[in-house]
């Protein structure tokens, strides 16, 4: 009986465990921020992305607010496009007329403007803070992630991943980051 495979497979075996169990440290794995800026993005979200809806059921009005990326020339809210997206169903939104008021379901609308500068407009500039609020046909239930991509007309695309909460609120149910 020959011993020599025997051999090659012990020393393997003890290389292996002996590799296995050396000092050096594992580097820590690091996961980005929720909203990561990208290179040429002009719009971020700043605060909570919430939802209402019924209670015990759905969300069907997701809210967020929209700031300038700092040192980002204006935007101007009439010429963006919001898409919403979640696990089941892609849509774009329209706006509402006028682009301010409540949305109606498969719109969005501007609802209030934070610190705003000069007169009514719809600008987004240095230090306002647009508050949207979208309505997408889909209903979102608890637990499932929703992508919302907020397009200007220049610049990359605000993109944000939330997901609902457990138990869904009437009112102002935070969407976790992803």
């Amino acid at each position: 009986m020959k011993r020599e495979p025997f051999l090659l497979i012990g020393m393997l075996i003890v290389i292996v465990l002996v590799a296995g169990c050396s000092e050096e440290s594992v580097p820590e794995v690091t996961i980005p921020p929720a909203d990561m800026v990208q290179p040429g993005q002009v719009l971020i979200t700043t605060g909570d992305v919430t939802g209402d809806g019924i209670a015990g059921g759905t969300i069907d009005t997701i809210t967020f607010t929209l700031a300038l990326v700092p040192g980002s020339a204006p935007v101007d809210m009439e010429k963006i496009s919001i898409i919403y997206a979640d696990t089941i169903k892609t849509e774009t939104l329209l706006p509402v007329d006028g682009f301010r008021g409540d949305p109606a379901r498969g719109k969005w609308g501007i609802i209030e403007v934070k610190n705003q500068i000069g007169n009514t407009n719809n600008r987004l500039e240095y230090q306002e803070q647009f508050v949207i609020r979208i309505n997408p046909w889909a209903y979102l239930p608890a637990k499932r992630l929703v992508t919302i991509v907020v397009r200007p007309s220049t610049g990359t695309p605000l993109t944000f991943r939330r997901v609902a909460p457990a138990t869904i609120l009437q009112q102002n149910n935070i969407l976790a980051p992803l």
